[in-house]
C-alpha cells in the first residue's frame, strides 16, 4: 500500500507490553474501510514482544509509523503522537482495544458534513464472556454549538448535577478520548497531564481544555469502539497507595481552572459532587490492598472522610436525585460509618466482577 503523506485521519496508539492484544488492535486499524489514514504506534519502552509485532505490521503496511520513547506512560505517548500527527483529524486507540472497521469512515464523514471539531461515539465494553453496549447519552444523534457544549458537556466533566446524579457510577462516561474523533487544529497545542501526578482522569482534563474552544460537537449512538475490560495488567485493576494524594492534586487543578476562568457556582457544585463521589473509587482502591485488614481499611477511609475537603463537600452534597443504594452509600460516607462502608464496597466489587 502506498505511503500516505497527508492523511485525513491520524490514529495514535500508545503501546506498552501489549503483545497479548496488539494484533487484534492493529488488525482493526489496517482494515478500516476508510484508507486515507496514518497509524502512529508509540512504543512506550515495551519489554515484551510488542515491538516485533509493530515492525511486522509496518513492513506490510507503510501507513504505520513507529515512534520510540523511554517508558513514560500513556500521557507522554499520546502527546508525542499529537506532535508527529499529520492528519486533518486525530483519533486515539488504546493498544488492548479495537475499533469497528467503519469507525474512521463514519466519524470522518460526519465531521466533514457537520463541520464538527469533535465527533463522539458510544462504545462496547468487552468482558470475557459478554459484550455490553455503553450509551453515553439518551439520544441517537445530536449536534451542539459552543454555548451548548459548555453547558451540557464541559461542565459535566467537572461533575454531575441534578438528575444526572441518578447514575453516579456513570459519572465519567463522557470523559474518554478513545471513542472520539478530533479536528487536529483543536488539539494541536493541548497536552495530556502525566497520570503519575493526578492518579486518573487525564482524559477528562484533556477534554476540558479541548472543549473550551470547540465550536461544534456531534454525538452518534453507534458503538464503534471496543473497550476491553479483561486486561489483567490494566492500571485500573491494581492497588494505588497514593491515589488519594494524587486525586487531591487533580481536584486542585480543577478548582484552579474554575477560579481562573470565573466559571461560577454550577461548576463549583459539580466539582463538589465529584469529590463526594470519588469515595466510590477510593473505596474500591482501598479494598484491593491485600495486606490490610477490614479494620485497617475502615480506618483509612475514615481518615480520608475527616479531611476538610471531604467534610465540606459532604456538608454541601445533595442526596435528592440519588437512587436509594447510593443514598445509603454516601450517607455512610457523610457520617463516617466506614466499617459498614468497607463491607458495602466489597459488595460493589463483587457485583462488578460478576459482569
Amino acid at each position: 500500500m502506498n505511503s500516505v503523506h497527508n492523511p485525513k485521519v491520524s490514529i495514535i496508539v500508545p503501546i506498552y507490553n501489549a503483545e497479548l492484544y496488539l494484533n487484534k488492535c492493529l488488525d482493526s486499524l489496517v482494515n478500516q474501510t476508510f484508507e486515507d489514514i496514518e497509524i502512529i504506534c508509540i512504543n512506550d519502552g515495551s519489554v515484551d514482544g510488542s515491538k516485533e509485532i509493530m515492525v511486522e505490521y509496518s513492513n506490510r503496511d507503510n501507513r504505520i509509523k513507529i515512534c520510540e520513547q523511554k517508558n513514560s506512560g500513556v500521557s507522554a505517548a499520546r502527546n508525542n503522537g499529537i506532535d508527529v500527527a499529520k492528519g486533518k483529524y486525530v483519533m486515539f486507540v488504546d493498544s488492548d482495544d479495537w475499533i469497528d472497521e467503519k469507525m474512521c469512515e463514519i466519524t470522518f464523514n460526519i465531521a466533514e458534513e457537520e463541520r464538527a471539531d469533535v465527533v463522539k461515539t458510544s462504545y462496547i465494553r468487552e468482558y470475557k464472556n459478554k459484550s455490553l453496549k455503553k450509551d453515553i447519552f439518551h439520544s441517537d444523534y445530536f449536534v451542539l454549538n459552543h454555548s451548548q457544549i459548555m453547558k451540557e458537556i464541559h461542565r459535566r466533566l467537572f461533575g454531575l448535577l441534578g438528575n444526572e446524579m441518578a447514575n453516579p457510577e456513570n459519572a465519567d462516561s463522557i470523559a474518554t478520548v478513545w471513542n472520539t474523533l478530533y479536528r487536529y487544529d483543536l488539539i494541536s497545542d493541548k497536552k495530556f497531564i502525566d497520570i503519575n501526578d493526578i492518579g486518573t482522569f487525564e482524559d477528562g482534563l484533556f477534554q476540558i481544555h479541548a472543549l473550551e474552544s470547540c465550536r461544534r460537537f456531534v454525538y452518534i449512538n453507534q458503538p464503534l469502539y471496543h473497550y476491553r475490560k479483561t486486561n489483567v495488567n490494566s492500571i485500573t485493576t491494581q492497588h494505588k497507595p497514593e491515589l488519594f494524594d494524587k486525586w487531591q492534586n487533580l481536584f486542585n487543578i480543577m478548582e484552579d481552572y474554575i477560579k481562573v476562568n470565573n466559571l461560577g457556582r454550577e461548576y463549583t457544585d459539580a466539582l463538589n459532587n465529584r469529590i463526594c463521589m470519588s469515595m466510590i473509587g477510593l473505596g474500591l482502591n482501598e479494598i484491593t490492598a491485600k495486606s490490610k485488614t477490614i479494620i485497617e481499611k475502615s480506618k483509612r477511609l475514615r481518615k480520608i472522610l475527616k479531611t476538610v475537603r471531604y467534610q465540606n463537600a459532604y456538608n454541601e452534597f445533595n442526596f435528592t436525585y440519588l437512587p436509594f443504594k447510593w443514598k445509603f452509600f454516601f450517607g455512610l460516607c457523610k457520617y463516617q460509618l466506614t466499617t459498614i462502608l468497607v463491607i458495602m464496597v466489597y459488595g460493589i466489587k463483587f457485583l462488578k466482577d460478576k459482569v
